[in-house]
């Protein structure tokens, strides 16, 4: 019933774990596999071949789901991140000096080091959703997906001439108009 393109995201305390499924943009998300208490009763190695595969299993009509901590984990950062791409500002070359979108965010509730994103395909595109790669705040580095190199120096000196203001947008000791201030072309 459910295919690989659906997800689990949860909201709330562990102790009071929902999940709803939403169809997701990343095929590598974890699989929800839907079943009935009976089901679960009737064939517990499934239950058991689920956790173990990195899968979390909902049993529906007790509405509550079965996973391990690693798959909650995985689950917990794919919705912070989530919510991360809803709170980004996108800013073009004008601002940046960079070919592609800069996209900057604060840290959310993610649990990785500070960093942008920049828009790859296309390049000048202002969703957050669209082919993204990400580059660390404190090195430079590509800590995500694929930047061509020209574009990944471009993106380097943006962040050596701003590092200062992007990490205190990070860390939400500024707005997003201040940090528009701030931000200057290398």
């Amino acid at each position: 019933m459910l295919g690989a393109a659906l997800c689990a995201i949860w909201r709330g305390p562990l102790s009071n774990l929902v999940a709803r499924l939403v169809a997701c943009k990343n095929q590598a998300m974890t699989t929800v596999i839907s079943s009935s208490l009976a089901e679960v009763l009737s064939n517990p190695d499934r239950l058991i071949e689920a956790v173990r595969a990195g899968k979390a299993l909902r049993i529906s009509d007790l509405d509550v789901v079965i996973a391990s901590p690693e798959t909650l984990i995985e689950l917990a950062d794919q919705l912070a991140e989530e919510e991360l791409e809803s709170e980004m500002v996108s800013y073009r070359r004008n601002v940046t000096g960079v070919d592609h979108t800069i996209f900057i965010s604060t840290k959310g509730r993610t649990r990785h080091s500070a960093r942008v994103k920049v828009a790859i395909d296309p390049p000048d595109s202002i969703n957050p959703q669209s082919v993204t790669a990400s580059v660390a705040i404190d090195d430079g580095q590509v800590v995500a997906g694929t930047v061509p190199a020209a574009v990944l120096q471009q993106v380097q000196r943006f962040i050596e001439a701003n590092r200062l203001a992007l990490l205190d947008y990070w860390e939400f000791r500024i707005d997003t108009d201040q940090l528009r201030k701030r931000l200057t072309v290398p």
